[in-house]
């Protein structure tokens, strides 16, 4: 099998992460809950992060849905999964982009039907995303979509998922910084494919599906 990282212009990508980092940072200074400074995030080093996971598999782990109940990513197997991370406190970038991902969602569905693939978004920042903020901010954004779910988890589950799937973020005396990502994982639990930015050529979504 070709290797997904081939064929990708690295300027593209670190262009792309660029771009989704210096919209983080506005929206963070602007908007974002204060939480304890930490380390400052290195764009060129946590993009090498998340494009050195490609290929490699995810684990099974279990999140809990807006209602509390379990959902194991095991599940999921059998069919391409998108992952992305957002933070209920952000009242501007993880809306816009969440919005987004749904109408690039929404077109794949059409073009590939709609049960060709799931969807999790999954909340980074404890202990406020519970699974009562996840449900509330699905609400917010208008997501009705079918096989996707906004899911929480606990600190040993984000830890290792986040990993996994290359998701660096650093904590800020502002918010977060960290590249906006959605991570394809295809059907044998395998990371295929990074997609950037807070928005995106439908294309990049939609070809690697």
């Amino acid at each position: 099998m070709r290797d997904p990282r081939q064929g990708i212009d690295p300027n593209t990508l670190l262009l792309a992460a660029l771009l989704g980092l210096v919209i983080w940072l506005i929206a963070g200074a602007l908007f974002a809950q204060a939480l304890p400074a930490g380390t400052p995030l290195d764009p060129r080093a946590a993009l090498a992060t998340s494009q050195n996971v490609v290929g490699d598999p995810v684990g099974d782990y279990t999140l809990l849905d807006g209602d509390g109940k379990p959902v194991r990513l095991a599940d999921y197997r059998g069919k391409p999964l998108l992952v992305s991370f957002i933070y209920t406190g952000c009242t501007q970038v993880c809306p816009t982009t969440t919005r987004f991902l749904g109408r690039a969602v929404d077109e794949a569905q059409r073009a590939l039907g709609r049960d060709a693939f799931n969807v999790v978004t999954v909340g980074f920042n404890l202990p406020f995303d519970s699974p009562t903020a996840m449900r509330e901010f699905q609400k917010r954004q208008g997501i009705d979509i079918p096989h996707w779910a906004f899911l929480a988890g606990d600190a040993t589950t984000l830890d290792g998922l986040t990993r996994d799937t290359g998701f660096v973020s650093a904590a800020t005396a502002s918010g977060f910084d960290h590249l906006t990502q959605v991570t394809i994982i295809d059907g044998r639990g395998r990371v295929f494919r990074q997609v950037y930015g807070e928005s995106f050529e439908l294309p990049m979504l939609i070809g690697p599906l």
